[in-house]
């Protein structure tokens, strides 16, 4: 059996399962249904948004199931279909057991860490917090527990040090793609036989939270660093500047981090130096070169201190 005469289903939320699904779609793969979570809510109105998953899905006329959770009338929709595979990918739902059973295949998870390293919801965030120089993908078959099932295939991914979270999420994506089909059909021809986790070197991510996001002047610039790339789209790092006795909400859209520090200066204290804007921190300094007041628009920080020349000298909480 190989991926073009097999029964798939697809369950998968975020933009890294849509770019994996597109693919699959493109390769003329047939998925007989598709699964993502259902609407949410987003932005300031609270307006319902569907998934990237649900958004590609439905351009592509594929069919389309979005359950509040995975029970029994969803284990009745997937038993009907009598799939041999099932291809997860960031669909941020626990899997029951009773689901993970249907298929002759099993569920097959792409994981985005070397796994047991970075089990869990957030590996790309957690590698760039820790400052990792690799991390990588991750194709294993689905157990009960949380990211622990035995192992398919694995690939280092370099992690440079001014790499985004978009960009290591898309360098995880084009290697990925790479490699799923051919993978995948090795395996449906029991050319690769699963292989356990080594389970006591695990260590797990965090679930994000839109606080996360606050910065600690206290820390390093190494640390705060790591904080922007790992956070860059949400929730985005931000600090507070008091002045005139109301405090505003800044947004730190680009920084660098730089050797550069003085002793005389308090962690958070905003100065120049070298036509630099620079944000004192216990260890090194944080260079500013795009920020935004919260709910106005992001602005060079040249453009910035036109407009708001006291925020030079100011210690930022």
């Amino acid at each position: 059996m190989n991926l073009k005469n097999a029964r798939i289903i697809f369950i998968g939320t975020s933009f890294f399962a849509k770019e994996l699904l597109k693919n699959l779609i493109e390769k003329e793969i047939e998925i007989r249904l598709v699964i993502t979570q259902p609407d949410k809510p987003a932005g300031r109105k609270k307006e319902l948004k569907p998934s990237e998953v649900k958004i590609f899905a439905q351009k592509n006329k594929l069919k389309i199931e979005q359950f509040s959770k995975l029970d029994s009338q969803a284990l009745t929709k997937i038993k009907t279909l009598e799939p041999d595979l099932i291809i997860v990918a960031a669909y941020g739902m626990i899997i029951p057991l009773e689901i993970l059973a249907q298929p002759q295949f099993g569920c097959i998870n792409i994981h985005t860490s070397l796994l047991p390293k970075l089990r869990g919801s957030c590996p790309i965030q957690t590698a760039l917090l820790q400052g990792l120089e690799e991390t990588g993908i991750t194709m294993m078959k689905m157990n009960i527990g949380i990211d622990s099932g035995d192992l398919i295939f694995q690939e280092k991914i370099k992690i440079d040090s001014q790499d985004t979270y978009p960009v290591l999420e898309n360098k995880l994506i084009e290697a990925t793609n790479q490699i799923l089909i051919p993978t995948l059909n090795n395996y449906l021809k029991e050319k690769i036989k699963p292989k356990p986790q080594n389970h006591s070197q695990a260590s797990w991510t965090k679930i994000i939270k839109k606080t996360d996001g606050k910065i600690d002047w206290t820390d390093s610039a190494e640390k705060i660093y790591n904080q922007f790339k790992a956070f860059y789209l949400w929730p985005q790092i931000h600090t507070f500047w008091t002045i005139n006795g109301k405090t505003k909400k800044i947004i730190l859209n680009e920084i660098s981090k730089s050797e550069i520090s003085e002793k005389n200066r308090q962690s958070g204290e905003v100065y120049q130096k070298n036509n630099q804007t620079l944000i004192q921190t216990t260890q090194g300094s944080i260079v500013l070169k795009k920020i935004q007041l919260e709910g106005k628009n992001k602005l060079s920080i040249k453009d910035f201190l036109n407009g708001n020349p006291k925020l030079i000298h100011n210690v930022l909480k």
